[in-house]
């Protein structure tokens, strides 16, 4: 289905991070029904945060929203609810300052979260040249990216936002410069004093060339030419195609997509329903039990499992006379499936569980979904950048039993 196949949404008219909760719970519903075992991501958001004043005023935590991987920003919308008559400056075609302002908030509070910043749309799509200028001063500012609204704006924004071959050489030489130095105070280079936020805006640089670009440099390398010419191919800076560097002499930053909740996001009240599931084999249960050296019938003896009632299983007639599934691979497998919404890359540290129950039995050939809930936090009196959080995942059966229950207290990040 097309829902299926999305990766994510835009979202207009975003106004609190509230409406963001509500909206990732009525997507951890849907992604709930899709077919078992099929694994797909979680959706991201990205949120047009600021179409009216309230947005405006609550970007930074718009920004700091559950699923959010970036935030951009959008002027006509918010134009209307404050009665302008317009946008731009007349003479320059500059945006007015109102409108610069929510630019800026929008850049700070991307940063601030963590998240993408993507400037908004140039609405001239015949004016190629503006579309260029616009997306360059985006750029220079640190922008990660800009809405289009036309095929001729995709292609000018991949060449825009690639690095420039003076500015992929200037950022070598700061680059190399500080690390011959090794990081030891300030420097000079060609009369410029830099410092380590230099180094970290220049390496930021090389990490954003195009593949192409990098292809052509290794050419160039080989057959001894110098200064080579930007591409002007269609790789976007920033994407996948942009990881494969492979001048061995550079450390490039490895960007990384985390998808869980930070300490400020798990509140207590919100429930998670997971989007992965699991319909749990025979196969399952017999390796885990010999890679933890549990040698118990009931795991593994049929023969013996032959005296299990319906009471034990739970009235499933089916079920009568199967090995139990090993309980320790039911805790496991709850904890696993909870951690793509929950904590993934969030966490710091599991402190332990205070209760684990199973309440009814798991025999091969059942299918397993999973929830959790936030029972409490409180902040870390030893590690003020750190909270703890009280979790409970709850697994289920295909029949909506209960399976497990189990309640742990996990050391999360925070923002």
């Amino acid at each position: 289905s097309g829902f299926e196949g999305a990766d994510g949404f835009m979202i207009p008219k975003v106004e609190t991070k509230q409406e963001l909760i509500m909206l990732d719970e009525l997507l951890s519903e849907m992604e709930g029904k899709m077919v078992f075992n099929k694994n797909i991501p979680p959706k991201v958001l990205l949120p047009i945060a600021t179409e009216t004043p309230t947005a405006v005023l609550n970007i930074a935590d718009i920004a700091k929203g559950p699923r959010v991987c970036a935030i951009t920003w959008g002027c006509e919308d918010l134009s209307a609810e404050l009665g302008s008559y317009d946008t731009r400056e007349e003479d320059s075609g500059k945006y007015l300052h109102v409108f610069r302002h929510c630019q800026n908030m929008c850049l700070l509070a991307a940063k601030a979260a963590g998240v993408q910043a993507i400037d908004g749309i140039f609405q001239n799509i015949r004016n190629v040249d503006g579309f260029e200028a616009e997306a360059r001063e985006a750029k220079i500012m640190g922008f990660d990216g800009k809405l289009t609204l036309h095929p001729e704006q995709v292609s000018a924004i991949h060449r825009v936002l690639a690095p420039t071959a003076k500015e992929l050489s200037e950022a070598r030489e700061v680059v190399s410069f500080w690390e011959r130095k090794e990081g030891k105070g300030s420097m000079e280079v060609r009369g410029k004093m830099i410092d380590k936020p230099h180094y970290i805006r220049a390496k930021k640089v090389i990490a954003r060339r195009s593949d192409d670009n990098v292809e052509k440099e290794n050419s160039n390398k080989k057959s001894g030419t110098k200064n080579p010419l930007p591409s002007s191919n269609n790789t976007a800076p920033g994407s996948v195609a942009d990881l494969h560097v492979r001048d061995t002499n550079e450390e490039v930053l490895f960007p990384r997509v985390y998808l869980g909740k930070y300490f400020e996001e798990l509140e207590p009240g919100l429930r998670i329903r997971h989007f992965l599931t699991r319909t749990v084999t025979e196969s399952d249960n017999v390796f885990f039990t010999c890679l933890t050296l549990n040698p118990a019938p009931i795991h593994l003896d049929h023969e013996l499992s032959k005296g299990n009632t319906t009471e034990l299983s739970g009235g499933g007639l089916n079920d009568v006379g199967k090995p139990l599934f090993n309980s320790m691979f039911t805790l496991a497998l709850l904890v696993g499936m909870s951690v793509p919404e929950a904590t993934h890359g969030t966490t710091v540290a599991n402190l332990g569980f205070s209760e684990v129950l199973f309440p009814k039995p798991v025999y091969p050939g059942d299918t397993l979904r999973a929830e959790t809930i936030v029972l409490d936090r409180r902040e870390s009196r030893s590690r003020p950048t750190q909270g703890i959080v009280t979790l409970q995942h709850v697994a289920y059966n295909q029949r909506g039993e209960v399976v497990c229950k189990a309640t742990r207290q996990a050391l999360m990040k925070k923002r």
